[in-house]
C-alpha cells in the first residue's frame, strides 16, 4: 500500500514527489550538471561551475570565424585588385605588327640576325627556316656556335651551302667572367656588318614580315633598343599546366607602363628571344661585353639602354615570332630555376612575402569553401567563390593570350603550386649560394 501512494515502482519515492530543490541538488551531485537550463532548479538556484566552461568556449569560437572572414575577404579584395592589374597590363601592351609586303620604292638597312646556339639541334633548323623566309633585302644570319657537343654546327653549315646569306660563327672557349650566352652573342656582334643587330634565341622562329616589321617599329617609337614578348608554343600537357603560371607570375612583376617609360631606368624587362638594337647605341652601350657577368642578359640590357638615357621599348611580338622555351620537364627546371635565380638574387627581400602571398592566395579558396560549408556562412562562401573565380580569370587571360585550350584553366592550382616550387628552388640556390646550371656550365657558385 506504501508502494502505490508514492507511486515508485522499485520502491523509491517517485519524481513527481520529491521537492523540486532536492531534485537539483541530487542531480547536480551525481553528473555536476545543473538544471537550471532546463529551469528546474530554483528562482535563486545559483548555476554550477560546469556551466562557465561552455559559455567561454561559446564566446571564442565567434572570434575566431570572425577572424578567418576578414581574412578571407582581404583576399578576394586583393585577388580582384590582382585581376584588375592583370586587365591593365593586357591593355598597356601593344602589339609590334609584321610587315610582309615591302614597299619596292624605299631602301631599308641592313640587318645582322644573331643567334646564339649550344647543344640545339633539335630547334636550330626550324630557327633558320624562320630566318631564311623572312624575305628581307639587307640581311645576314650569322649563327654563333658556342662549342656545341650534338651535331648544330653540321645542320648550320647544310643550311649556309644553301643559302648564301647564312653564316656560321665558330665559338672560342669561355673566357672567365662571362656567362656563356653573353659571350656568344658579343662575338656575333663583333663581325655583324648590319646597321641594326636583331638578336633571336636558337629556340625562336621568325614569322613572315618580322624583321621589317620590328624596324618599322623601332623607327615609328624612335627607339634604338626594341624588345618582343614572342608567341609560345606548348604543345604538351605539361607545358600547358606550367608555362601560363610562370608566365602570368612574370607579366604581374613587370608594370608595362614603367618598363616603357624613360623616367624609370630601375624597371627594366626585356626579352632575350627577340632583342632589336642599332648598331652604333649597342656600341655606346658596351655591348654584351659591359654586362658579360649577368644571367637574364636581356633584363640587364634594357636597364643599361634605360640608365644611359637611350630609347627603349618593349612590345607585344606574338606577330614576330613563336617560342618553344623547353622541350622536357628536365630542361624547364634548370631554365627556371635559372632564370628565377637572377630576379632572387636582385630582389631577394621580396621573394618570402610574394611566396607566402601565393601560396595563401592556392589554399585560401577551398579553405573558406570548407569552412562555409561547414558553418553554414554565406558569407565565407561568398569571398572563397570571389577568390577562386578572380584565379581562374587571371589564369584564363594568360591561357587565351598563349593559346592554350579552355580545359587547361582549371589546372590552375598545379600550375601555381609548380611555380612555388620552382620560385623557393631558386631563392634555396640563392641563400646557399649554390649556383645554377644551364647547358652544362654552373653559374654564381660560391
Amino acid at each position: 500500500m506504501r508502494r502505490a501512494q508514492f507511486g515508485g515502482s522499485s520502491g523509491l519515492i517517485g519524481t513527481h514527489a520529491r521537492p523540486r530543490w532536492l531534485l537539483a541538488r541530487t542531480v547536480h551531485a551525481w553528473g555536476g550538471m545543473s538544471l537550471t537550463r532546463a529551469g528546474l532548479a530554483p528562482a535563486g538556484h545559483r548555476r554550477g561551475p560546469t556551466m562557465q566552461r561552455p559559455f567561454s568556449a561559446g564566446r571564442a569560437r565567434p572570434l575566431a570565424r570572425g577572424s578567418f572572414a576578414t581574412f578571407a575577404w582581404a583576399l578576394a579584395v586583393l585577388q580582384l585588385l590582382r585581376l584588375a592589374w592583370g586587365v591593365a597590363q593586357r591593355v598597356a601592351m601593344r602589339p609590334v605588327r609584321a610587315k610582309v609586303i615591302l614597299d619596292p620604292q624605299r631602301s631599308y638597312p641592313w640587318v645582322s640576325l644573331i643567334i646564339p646556339a649550344r647543344d640545339e639541334r633539335a630547334t636550330i633548323e626550324a630557327c633558320l627556316a624562320g630566318a631564311r623566309a623572312q624575305g628581307y633585302p639587307d640581311l645576314e644570319i650569322l649563327v654563333v656556335d658556342d662549342r656545341s657537343e650534338d651535331g648544330t654546327a653540321d645542320i648550320v653549315r647544310r643550311g649556309a651551302a644553301h643559302d648564301g646569306r647564312v653564316r656560321l660563327v665558330e665559338g672560342q672557349p669561355l673566357p672567365d667572367g662571362w656567362m656563356g650566352k653573353c659571350w656568344a652573342l658579343h662575338q656575333g656582334s663583333q663581325v655583324a656588318q648590319g646597321e641594326w643587330l636583331l638578336f633571336v634565341d636558337a629556340d625562336t622562329r621568325l614569322l613572315p614580315g618580322a624583321v621589317a616589321g620590328a624596324l618599322d617599329e623601332a623607327r615609328r617609337r624612335g627607339v634604338p633598343v626594341l624588345s618582343a614578348i614572342t608567341a609560345q608554343e606548348l604543345p604538351t600537357v605539361w607545358e600547358r599546366v606550367v608555362q601560363p603560371a610562370v608566365f602570368t607570375a612574370i607579366a604581374e612583376a613587370m608594370p608595362i607602363v614603367l618598363v616603357n617609360s624613360p623616367y624609370v631606368p630601375q624597371v627594366a624587362v626585356a626579352n632575350g628571344q627577340f632583342l632589336l638594337v642599332r648598331h652604333d647605341v649597342y656600341d655606346v652601350l658596351g655591348g654584351h661585353e659591359a654586362i658579360r657577368g649577368e644571367i637574364a642578359e636581356d633584363a640587364a640590357f634594357a636597364r643599361r639602354a634605360k640608365e644611359l638615357r637611350q630609347g627603349y621599348w618593349l612590345g607585344d611580338g606574338r606577330e614576330l615570332a613563336t617560342t618553344r622555351m623547353y622541350t622536357a620537364p628536365g630542361a624547364l627546371w634548370e631554365g627556371w630555376t635559372k632564370n628565377l635565380h637572377s630576379g632572387a638574387r636582385l630582389l631577394p627581400w621580396l621573394v618570402p612575402p610574394g611566396t607566402a602571398y601565393l601560396a595563401a592566395v592556392l589554399v585560401a579558396p577551398y579553405a573558406s569553401l570548407y569552412r562555409a560549408w561547414r558553418g553554414r556562412s554565406i558569407s565565407l562562401a561568398l569571398a572563397g567563390l570571389v577568390q577562386l573565380g578572380a584565379s581562374l580569370i587571371i589564369r584564363r587571360m594568360t591561357d587565351q593570350t598563349f593559346g592554350v585550350p579552355a580545359r587547361y584553366t582549371l589546372a590552375q592550382p598545379i600550375g601555381q603550386l609548380a611555380f612555388l616550387v620552382l620560385l623557393s628552388a631558386s631563392f634555396y640556390k640563392v641563400i646557399t649560394g649554390r649556383g645554377v646550371t644551364w647547358k652544362g656550365r654552373r653559374y654564381y657558385a660560391t
